[in-house]
């Protein structure tokens, strides 16, 4: 029971520090890119792989995209009137 008191609690300052975390999370991403501009694959399988910081650059985009869609969904689809349970 306390550590679900302790989750509570860094999910909350995670909550209120979510600029802080989301200024973090673009620069390791970022970090990621320009570590892909130095690291590159010996045998390219695909035509954008040439491309340095292509996975990265790629990778950012998918999970932006996977994120908008699977919220837009589940607002679409899951979200119901505020007095869906008052109901008689």
């Amino acid at each position: 029971m306390h550590s679900q008191n302790r989750l509570g609690d860094l999910l909350g300052q995670a909550r209120q520090n979510a600029p802080f975390f989301k200024k973090i999370m673009y620069a390791i991403l970022g970090f990621m890119v320009l570590l892909n501009l130095f690291i590159l694959p010996l045998h390219p399988h695909f035509a954008g792989e040439w491309i340095p910081g292509f996975w990265a650059v790629f990778s950012v985009i998918g999970a932006v995209l996977l994120v908008r869609i699977c919220k837009g969904a589940a607002h679409t689809f899951l979200g119901k009137p505020e007095d869906y349970y008052d109901r008689d």
